[in-house]
């Protein structure tokens, strides 16, 4: 099965854009129906704060030819 032009225009067509950037304080806020507990927040802030500043350097970031290989789909 190949995906033609118009396979992925109407496929980008239903996406939303991000226009500009996203708050942290948006990244973590509850989404509606999720926990309130406040350890899993701090966890989860945390984390999101770890992320944000790995993605600063990205010479540490690991190339997508190894995540590929890792998972069994190298091209």
């Amino acid at each position: 099965m190949t995906i033609g032009a118009t396979s992925i225009s109407r496929y980008s067509a239903g996406m939303s854009e991000t226009k500009g950037k996203i708050s942290f304080k948006d990244l973590t806020a509850p989404a509606e129906g999720q926990s309130t507990d406040a350890d899993y927040l701090a966890w989860k802030e945390a984390k999101i704060r770890k992320a944000l500043k790995q993605a600063e350097d990205r010479s540490l970031m690991v190339p997508a030819e190894e995540v590929w290989k890792r998972f069994g789909f190298e091209r």
